[in-house]
């Protein structure tokens, strides 16, 4: 009898390089998915750092009497575009992890006003707040009645009034697992 030379391959091995195949390309997609999400995260924060410091140069040059929200943010420096989104009845821009809402005035020559970010979901809080805000909002923006608070049940981060900081944030985002989570900078308050 003669041997007949086999080629190709036998389904089996084929189904096996199929699921090597699924195993590295769901890892690769995982990789991927947290990679935009930490770039979205980061964008986030730039461009609120961004405002954040555009409010810091305003207040030093005088702002005027002007009040600066979402429809004249782009005019004013505060953001490079605004796609506008709404947010609870409450116009604002959208963000790559949320929705950007604020409102800022001068008040006897200092900047008076609020920053509110509602974010998508508690992982993004989680994320977005992890920058430690504290070390980046001028501290004498909270006084004498401004605050920082983060989480769906408003939870204080910082309080003039404790002059205390939060010590978990992740705990303030938890309280949003369900929904988005807000996250409110209110200068001064006069």
């Amino acid at each position: 009898m003669r041997k007949i030379n086999e080629k190709g391959r036998s389904m089996v091995e084929m189904l096996g390089v199929l699921a090597i195949i699924g195993v590295l390309s769901a890892g690769a997609l995982k990789g991927y998915s947290d990679a935009m999400f930490k770039f979205k995260v980061n964008k986030t924060v730039d461009i609120f750092q961004g405002v954040l410091q555009r409010t810091m140069e305003l207040e030093e040059k005088g702002l005027g009497k002007n009040s600066i929200d979402h429809s004249n943010a782009v005019n004013y420096g505060f953001l490079s575009e605004c796609q506008e989104q709404q947010v609870d009845g409450t116009w604002g821009c959208r963000l790559p992890i949320g929705t950007l809402v604020f409102d800022v005035w001068d008040y006897e020559g200092y900047i008076e006003g609020a920053f509110f970010i509602r974010l998508n979901d508690s992982k993004s809080c989680t994320a977005f707040i992890s920058v430690g805000w504290e070390k980046v909002v001028p501290i004498e923006w909270f006084n004498p009645n401004g605050h920082l608070k983060i989480g769906g049940q408003m939870d204080y981060m910082w309080d003039n009034k404790t002059d205390m900081f939060a010590s978990d944030y992740a705990e303030a985002c938890e309280t949003c697992n369900e929904g988005p989570c807000d996250f409110y900078v209110v200068i001064r308050e006069y």
